[in-house]
């Protein structure tokens, strides 16, 4: 039997680009420890997001409780 490693609550690094007001405040409190917030223009990326899939859905809702548009959420490999 092999064993499988990528079950959907396995650590996994992230990355969301988004629309509206973020900043370190907010990263230093909602999300993980090594979390880089990068300003692109009128868009902001969070990226090295480091959890696993419910980390990233409870992210996911705070910026929407923020009013920020999602426009991308990536697995990065």
């Amino acid at each position: 039997m092999t064993a499988h490693t990528n079950w959907p609550d396995d650590p996994r690094t992230y990355r969301i680009t988004l629309r509206g007001q973020v900043d370190e405040e907010f990263v230093a409190a909602y999300c993980p420890a090594g979390t880089l917030l990068a300003h692109q223009g009128d868009a902001a990326c969070l990226s090295d997001i480091h959890t696993d899939q419910s980390g990233i859905v409870g992210l996911v809702r705070h910026l929407h409780n923020l009013g920020c548009t999602i426009l991308a959420l990536e697995t990065v490999v």
